[in-house]
Parts: C-alpha cells; sequence; structure tokens
C-alpha cells in the first residue's frame, strides 16, 4: 500500500440533505466512523458547488456523488475522474404521486398528464424516464412543469397545478397524510437494483491514503448493517437530529418504506449489474454518451475486504 498522507482525517460531504443518504447520517451521527478511528469532518455541499469540482480542487476528500459525474467527466475527456468506493443507494428512492385516487392506475395514465419532477439534479427524472419506457410510455408524451425550487413543487402541487409529483420522502409520506397525493408508484420498486449513489474520492486521495480509504468503508459498512438490521423506529431515532423539523412518526414511516423499497445498500459493494444498469439508463437519458466500463470508475477492493471483514 502506499504512504498515508492524512493520518486519518476525512473531509467528507453529501450534496443534499436528504433522507435518502440517511445511512450516510447513521454512520456520522452514530460513531461508526469515530469507532474506526477516523477524524470526520461533515458538511453538506454548498449550493451552487458541486462535488466533483471540490474533489478535483482538493478541497474535500470524500463525496456523497453518483456514477453519472465520474461518467460526465469522461465524456468530457478527463482522465482522471472520481473513483467510487462504496455503494450508499442500490435503488431509486423517490415516489410518483398523483393528485387523485390511484386505484386501477396505470403508467399509461401519464401520457398527456403533467408531472413536477425532481428539479435539484438531472438524475432523478432520467430514471424516471426510463422506467416510462420500460412500462411503454414515451417520456414526450408527459407535459412537465420544471425548474421550480423544493417548495414550489410542494406548494404548485398542493395547489392542484400538476397531475403528478416526483418527491422523495419524507416529503411524500407528509403529502400522503395530508390527503393532497396518492401513491402511484414507488420508484425504487420500479428501478429495480441501480448503483444510485455512491461515495467517491480523487484516485490521488485514494493512492496517498489507502488506509484511511479502508477504515472509512469498514466504518460505513457497520452503519449499513445497523439500518438493515435495526426496525424504523429506531433508525428515525438515530437521525432526529439531521431532520428536527420533522415528526418522529413521518421519519419513521419515510425510513420504513425506504426499507421495504430496498433503497439503501445493505453492505458497501458496488454490483456490476447495478453499475451496468445505472450506466445504461443515463446514456438513454442523454446525460452521458460513453458505454464506459465499471474497472474505469470503480475500485472494488476496500468494499470487498469490508464485507469480508462483517462476516
Amino acid at each position: 500500500m502506499s504512504e498515508q498522507t492524512n493520518t486519518g482525517r476525512i473531509r467528507l460531504r453529501v450534496a443534499f440533505r436528504n433522507m435518502f443518504y440517511t445511512t450516510i447520517y447513521v454512520a456520522v451521527e452514530g460513531g461508526f466512523l469515530d469507532d474506526e478511528g477516523l477524524d470526520i469532518d461533515f458538511a453538506h455541499i454548498p449550493t451552487g458547488r458541486a462535488s466533483t469540482d471540490l474533489l478535483k480542487a482538493g478541497e474535500i476528500d470524500i463525496t456523497q456523488s453518483g456514477i453519472s459525474r465520474s461518467l460526465m467527466d469522461l465524456d468530457a475527456g478527463s482522465d482522471d475522474p472520481p473513483l467510487h468506493i462504496a455503494e450508499i443507494n442500490r435503488r431509486d428512492g423517490f415516489f410518483l404521486l398523483s393528485r387523485r385516487p390511484t386505484d386501477g392506475w396505470r403508467w399509461a395514465d401519464l401520457a398527456g398528464a403533467t408531472l413536477i419532477p425532481v428539479g435539484f439534479t438531472p438524475v432523478p427524472y432520467t430514471t424516471l424516464q426510463a422506467a416510462m419506457r420500460w412500462h411503454g410510455v414515451d417520456p414526450a408524451s408527459v407535459n412537465l412543469m420544471g425548474g421550480l425550487t423544493a417548495e414550489e413543487m410542494l406548494a404548485r402541487f398542493r395547489n392542484g397545478d400538476a397531475d403528478y409529483l416526483q418527491v422523495p420522502n419524507p416529503f411524500a409520506v407528509q403529502l400522503l397524510r395530508e390527503g393532497a397525493g396518492h401513491l402511484a408508484a414507488t420508484l425504487g420498486d420500479e428501478s429495480g437494483y441501480v448503483c444510485y449513489s455512491s461515495f467517491a474520492a480523487m484516485a490521488s486521495f485514494v493512492e496517498q491514503n489507502p488506509d484511511t480509504v479502508q477504515q472509512f468503508v469498514n466504518g460505513y459498512g457497520k452503519a449499513q448493517r445497523w439500518v438493515a438490521d435495526s426496525d424504523a423506529a429506531a433508525v428515525a431515532e438515530r437521525i432526529a437530529g439531521v431532520f428536527p423539523e420533522y415528526a418522529r412518526d413521518v421519519l419513521a414511516e419515510s425510513v420504513q418504506r425506504y426499507q421495504a423499497a430496498g433503497v439503501w445498500a445493505a453492505n458497501p459493494q458496488i454490483g456490476r449489474p447495478g453499475y451496468d444498469r445505472m450506466r445504461d439508463a443515463l446514456i438513454a437519458g442523454g446525460l452521458v454518451q460513453g458505454y464506459h466500463s465499471y474497472e474505469r470508475i470503480v475500485r472494488p477492493e476496500f468494499a470487498e475486504r469490508a464485507v469480508a471483514g462483517l462476516a
């Protein structure tokens, strides 16, 4: 292994404060990374900054990201894309809500309807388009109401300005409880296994700090196992400090829905089938052009050793 340079300190960042990343918050708030002897500097990425840019500038060490960022980096001609070391989310974490009751709902009902898609990042709508295609719906037949903030999305949907809304938890649970929305589809059930989100770092950091990277993946793997083995109420309690504005029962129901959909990876390994399926969906959606190989951006050895240690 290469010589260590940072002696266990990691500047760790997450793009958005989102329950989709519950396993990360558990790893940090639950002390799983501290228990590995790491000094974690944790925060969310500032608005207007991109994780890839921060990594390349050396301002952070490890970030939650998606393979999309590395694949787009390769498309742009980079020979030093961020490398992915551990899986976070293995299924789509969004829900498709309808303003009208969904008894007998079919995907074909989307044709001609107005949909508010997730607007803060392009990947969620790209994977929703993939689900449409899998069900025989042409995404071009759907009228989009895009470019909205999260607050605007919720307000316009509650006001009845759109037929459908694509939204994560806890917003989905809140709307369902209010009766303002009705569940049309749990997109994690539709997507199947896709490498939706993972931890990424630059090759230089990985090569210069292999022991630190291994400690990080080991600790994160233990947090993943804890989330997989714990009931929704316990997980909600652990992350309540990150989401203080939400009632515990809303958090617990949100966790339960994510657990039921298999959204959170139970171990840090990035599987080839999930990588290929996500890459192909990104290509079909126009975000990525090249069929870049798993080996080009995935470093699986850290997760493999972490899983062996959990056995």
